[in-house]
């Protein structure tokens, strides 16, 4: 039996997320699909329009591994031949194409970072399940750049996926700015968690953009087009946005960053009581601490923090894992017998602090980042 299952204080280990846990109390939403359809419907429901959330066994640790990674995307999963397969570069100083052996040839970083869809557990989802954490290893934006000769005029970049479905539509595309692809430190990823990448994660290659939402992950990635101006593509234009209230008119505005945001994930036995787990992730700035509420938001108490560098700061710098998210766990002492509401509120080191409710200037599914609220049953 693995340390993590016997010992309540142990962290979860480097590799893998927990699994075989002791006895666990299911924690479900409060609002969403999930409450309205129940958890084997819904999860029918999400698969029909092609989202596969994190299984519970691995909705805890540093890292999620790579079988049972959520999945979010368009269906069509394309079989690409890894000797016949060529990333073409485009508008950009000298535009050319690079087998995967060239790729490979490149100087290669690692990222670890959120990856999270950009409707995770909004009003409709509820569950939030669409999120997962990994080791991304490959080549940088950059350094494919550099040997491109550098941008060139390109300002704006977009991203062309091989997923085509014929006649009916191109493969999926998204565009993001030069600036916004810096400073994420934007990477060309080859593998994950130390293996090559699987087909329905994008093999041979996929787009990983740190702290922004994962529509900007382009998988099957097959075309790197330089652009003078944004790309407004419908994914760009229509689908990803939200409706800002700005000087009393409403304005669309795209997904872009993650924001501040935690969830209670898991609540597994331990000697007197219970053990709440789960992550902070997300914003501006690193997280400080996380509060846990088990009455709906009356009290509030301090959780344990377990910041990325403990987990990846031996052997990686800490820009390489700025965007990975915090585990945190409390200790439930002897809950009443009953229904209760338990939640988590992270607090940022410069005094952010994750909303309760939604910005009321805000309206659409995306960048949901108010508190997460669950039920749980406690048996006598």
């Amino acid at each position: 039996m693995s340390d993590s299952a016997t010992n309540p204080d142990a962290l979860a280990p480097r590799s893998v997320a927990l699994v075989h846990p002791p006895e666990e109390l299911t924690l479900e939403p409060l609002e969403g699909l999930a409450r309205w359809l129940g958890r084997t419907l819904h999860r029918f429901v999400f698969r029909f329009v092609s989202m596969v959330e994190q299984p519970l066994a691995t909705m805890s640790g540093p890292l999620s591994p790579v079988e049972g990674y959520f999945r979010r995307d368009r269906h069509r999963h394309p079989r690409v031949d890894p000797q016949t397969y060529r990333l073409e570069v485009s508008g950009v100083a000298s535009p050319r194409s690079f087998t995967l052996d060239e790729l490979r040839a490149l100087p290669q970083e690692e990222r670890v970072l959120v990856m999270e869809c950009a409707g995770n557990g909004n009003h409709l989802m509820g569950s939030a399940g669409l999120v997962g954490q990994a080791r991304w290893t490959g080549p940088s934006l950059a350094t494919v750049l550099e040997a491109c000769g550098g941008p060139g005029p390109a300002t704006h970049f977009a991203f062309h996926g091989l997923d085509p479905i014929p006649v009916v539509r191109r493969g999926y595309h998204y565009g993001l700015s030069l600036p916004e692809l810096t400073q994420a430190r934007a990477l060309l990823a080859l593998e994950m968690n130390g293996e090559p990448l699987p087909r329905p994660r994008g093999f041979p290659l996929r787009m990983v953009v740190p702290g922004i939402y994962s529509m900007s992950h382009v998988k099957w990635l097959g075309h790197i087009e330089g652009k003078t101006a944004p790309h407004m593509g419908i994914h760009n234009r229509l689908v990803f946005t939200n409706k800002e209230r700005r000087n009393g008119r409403w304005v669309r505005v795209q997904a872009r960053w993650i924001g501040l945001k935690s969830m209670v994930t898991r609540c597994q036995r331990i000697d007197g009581g219970w053990r709440l787990t789960g992550w902070a992730w997300g914003g501006s700035e690193p997280i400080d601490r996380v509060e846990i509420t088990t009455d709906g938001g009356k009290t509030w108490h301090q959780a344990q923090l377990h910041a990325p560098g403990e987990y990846f700061g031996e052997d990686m710098p800490p820009e390489s894992f700025e965007h990975a998210w915090s585990v945190f766990d409390f200790r439930w002492r002897n809950p009443a017998p009953g229904r209760h509401v338990v939640g988590s509120r992270a607090h940022a080191r410069g005094g952010a602090v994750q909303a309760l409710e939604q910005d009321p200037s805000v309206k659409g599914h995306f960048n949901q980042t108010r508190v997460k609220w669950r039920r749980v049953d406690v048996p006598e």
